[in-house]
C-alpha cells in the first residue's frame, strides 16, 4: 500500500507572451521552497479574433511554454483555459475545473503585483479560503506592511502572508523580451531572456513583428487617438474591469475623438484602474493626462488625454448616468462638454 501523500500542484497562470527565464526562475524557486512539488504553466486564453500582431496566439504561447520547460522535472503545460474558452476567465472557475480534472486540490502561484490587487479579483475571499496562495516577490510590487490587513479579514491576511516565498528578484519582463525579439536578425542569439529554441520559434513564426514599430512610436512619443483608446481599454481589461466600451465621438464632437468607459466593482478597484492606466501610459508612451477629475468615493473618475477621455465608474454610477445611452447617430454637444468636465 502506497502511503505517500499526493504531490502538491501549483497553478501558475499568466499571459506567457512570451515565456522567459523569469517565469522559469519563479517556478524553480517555488519548488525549491518546499511549498509545492509540481508547477503547471497555464497560458491565459485570448479569443483568436482578439489576437493582434503584437501578441502571440494561445497555440503559439503553449508551444513556447513547452520549449521553456522541456526537460524540467515537475513542470508541465496546462492548456485548460484554451479548452474552457471562458470569456471572461475567472481564476476561481478555472481552478475548480483544474481540480476536477486532477482529482486533487490545487495551489495558486502568483507574483507580488497580483497579491497587491488580489482583493479586487472575482470572488476574492472565496478564492483565498479555498486555495493555498503562494506568492513570489517582485521588486517594488509587494504589498507594504499592513496593506493586506486593510483589505482582508485577519485569518485570510495571515494565510496570505504565510504563503509569501523567499527568493531573488527576476529583473525581466515579457514587454522587454518582445521589444528585443523585434531586433532578431538571421540566426544570431541575442540573449534576450528566452532560450535559443524560443527565439528560433519566434523567428520562424514571425511573432511580435510590430513590437519594433511600437517601440519607435514610444521613442517619438507618437500614438494616434484610436491606438490610445485601444491601449486604455486594454489596461482596463488587464485589471479586471467589466463592460469596457470604446465610443468614437470624433465625427460629432469637438470635445474628443474617443470615450473609453469601464466598470469597477469597488472603490479600491476604481483607484487601482486609474493608477495602473496612468502608469502604463507614462512608462510606455511618456503620456500624462491633461487632467484627472472625480473621486473614488463618488464612483466616477476621469482621465483626460485630450482626444481620448477615459471614464472609470462603479456599476451604480454607470447605470445612473448611462453615458453610452447619450449617443444616437449624433452625440449631443452640450452633454459631451458636460461629461468632459468643461475642459474648455
Amino acid at each position: 500500500m502506497n502511503s505517500r501523500a499526493p504531490k502538491r500542484i501549483a497553478y501558475y497562470g499568466g499571459s506567457f507572451d512570451p515565456p522567459h527565464s523569469g517565469h522559469l526562475g519563479v517556478a524553480r524557486a517555488a519548488v525549491a521552497s518546499g511549498r509545492t512539488d509540481r508547477v503547471l504553466f497555464a497560458p491565459a486564453f485570448v479569443p483568436p479574433h482578439k489576437v493582434n500582431s503584437e501578441r502571440a496566439s494561445f497555440r503559439d504561447r503553449c508551444n513556447m511554454v513547452k520549449l521553456l520547460i522541456g526537460g524540467e522535472p515537475g513542470f508541465a503545460l496546462c492548456d485548460i483555459e484554451g479548452r474552457l474558452k471562458l470569456t471572461p476567465s475567472y481564476t476561481i472557475d478555472v481552478l475548480a475545473a483544474a481540480e476536477h480534472e486532477l482529482k486533487q486540490p490545487v495551489q495558486l502561484l502568483i507574483g507580488g503585483d497580483s497579491l497587491r490587487d488580489l482583493h479586487l479579483w472575482h470572488r476574492a475571499e472565496e478564492l483565498v479560503r479555498r486555495h493555498e496562495i503562494l506568492t513570489y516577490p517582485r521588486r517594488g510590487e509587494m504589498p507594504e506592511a499592513g496593506e493586506l490587513d486593510r483589505h482582508w479579514p485577519p485569518e485570510l491576511a495571515r494565510k496570505l502572508r504565510s504563503g509569501i516565498l523567499d527568493g531573488s528578484f527576476f529583473e525581466i519582463s515579457s514587454t522587454n523580451v518582445r521589444n528585443s525579439m523585434a531586433k532578431l536578425t538571421g540566426t544570431v542569439h541575442i540573449n534576450s531572456g528566452v532560450p535559443e529554441s524560443i527565439e528560433e520559434y519566434i523567428r520562424q513564426h514571425n511573432l511580435y513583428r510590430r513590437s519594433q514599430e511600437m517601440e519607435n512610436m514610444t521613442e517619438k512619443k507618437k500614438i494616434s487617438s484610436a491606438e490610445l483608446a485601444d491601449f486604455c481599454a486594454a489596461c482596463a481589461l488587464e485589471k479586471k474591469a467589466e463592460n469596457v466600451l470604446k465610443i468614437h465621438v470624433g465625427p460629432a464632437s469637438s470635445v474628443a475623438d474617443w470615450f473609453v468607459i469601464s466598470t469597477a466593482n469597488s472603490e479600491p478597484q476604481l483607484r487601482a484602474l486609474v493608477s495602473f492606466t496612468e502608469r502604463e501610459l507614462r512608462e510606455k508612451f511618456q503620456l500624462r493626462p491633461l487632467s484627472q477629475t472625480g473621486e473614488s468615493v463618488s464612483g466616477w473618475m476621469v482621465l483626460d488625454f485630450g482626444n481620448v477621455i477615459v471614464h472609470f465608474m462603479t456599476p451604480e454610477t454607470r447605470d445612473r448616468y448611462n453615458l453610452e445611452g447619450l449617443w444616437g447617430e449624433k452625440p449631443a454637444e452640450e452633454a459631451l462638454h458636460k461629461l468632459a468636465g468643461n475642459r474648455a
